[in-house]
């Protein structure tokens, strides 16, 4: 939620084209069979190697030892306690902090700054199955995929005073007039998640504020104005898209945060502003994956380097949770 013109916003870019895909930097992939791939590719090299692992299993509150301090397990919502050395949390620092320990637990110092953490977030993702792919203007009009429609599609970001323009709407608690509008088709690519003739289309799009300042985004009319005014600025571009959509469903700021637990909506579990990012994340003085509170580790993108699709922040924590447990059998 920063506009072209903050210093330091240039860095999400780099964040965005640093990894690289075969070898070549800045490429991005398509995961066969969605996104929900990665983690079952994870679950199943863990479930290889002895782990255990139970979903539908939401957890409620963690549990802390009253004369160490120490975290000792978690408890679940059914009221399930499970007892364990070590916890890495994958939440958010508001969510893992705040939300789910004891107020008294940590210090105060450490509490302020995780509360002072930005959250803020201008983003919404809207997914749609459409009957045909979208026939842009500026390339031939072959119904056919060509490469136009492979990669990452940009609209409504012509200019930089028309990417300011928007950001200012949010800011004034507006959905974006001319919302900027980031369009993949991995069906293009993924015959696994569409039926022949038909196609995925994901939209993530900018600037919607968390919090509207007229009405509510549990408003169906709202929620539907916003949806066909982002169609209409595709159909300047790609003539006869809005006709095209079956159906779709919209995950708003709001919608992100009661649905995944994503605080504020941020899908980066913070800003990724200079001021947030290498030994300041998630607050100075911890940015090393530990916690105040012993046996309690920060595994999310909450914790350094921060979000994307990468698994960085998980893996440096297992290494330093490993580090952590090879000592302690050694003292």
């Amino acid at each position: 939620m920063t506009n072209v013109h903050t210093p330091g916003s240039g860095y999400v870019l780099l964040h965005h084209v640093m990894g690289e895909t075969d070898g070549e930097r800045g490429v991005w992939s398509y995961v066969e069979g969605g996104m929900g791939s990665v983690s079952l590719a994870i679950s199943n090299s863990a479930r290889e190697a002895g782990a255990h692992i139970f979903t539908n299993a939401e957890v409620s509150q963690m549990l802390v030892d009253e004369k160490t301090g120490e975290v000792i397990g978690v408890q679940l919502v059914d009221g399930t306690k499970v007892h364990s050395s070590v916890v890495l949390s994958n939440t958010t620092p508001y969510k893992t902090f705040v939300e789910l320990l004891p107020p008294d637990v940590l210090p105060e110092e450490f509490l302020s700054a995780v509360k002072n953490i930005d959250y803020s977030s201008g983003t919404t993702k809207i997914n749609l199955a459409v009957d045909r792919l979208p026939q842009f203007l500026c390339s031939n009009s072959d119904p056919e995929a060509g490469p136009q429609h492979v990669g990452t599609i940009h609209i409504g970001s012509e200019s930089m005073e028309e990417i300011d323009l928007a950001y200012k709407d949010a800011l004034n608690g507006v959905p974006s007039k001319r919302p900027l509008i980031e369009m993949t088709i991995p069906s293009v690519l993924d015959k696994t998640i569409s039926p022949p003739g038909q196609h995925v289309v994901n939209l993530f799009v900018q600037y919607t504020p968390y919090k509207l300042s007229e009405g509510s985004w549990q408003d169906p009319r709202i929620r539907e104005s916003f949806a066909q005014r982002c169609f209409s600025l595709i159909d300047e571009y790609a003539p006869g898209f809005s006709s095209s959509v079956l159906g779709y469903d919209m995950l708003t700021p709001p919608d992100l945060e009661r649905e995944i637990g994503l605080t504020g909506g941020n899908i980066f579990h913070g800003a990724m502003s200079l001021d947030s990012l290498f030994l300041m994340r998630p607050v100075k003085g911890w940015s090393g994956y530990r916690t105040p509170l012993k046996g309690l580790y920060l595994c999310g993108s909450g914790a350094h380097p921060g979000g994307g699709v990468m698994g960085a922040p998980g893996r440096n924590a297992a290494s330093v949770v490993i580090q952590d447990l090879k000592s302690s059998a050694t003292t």
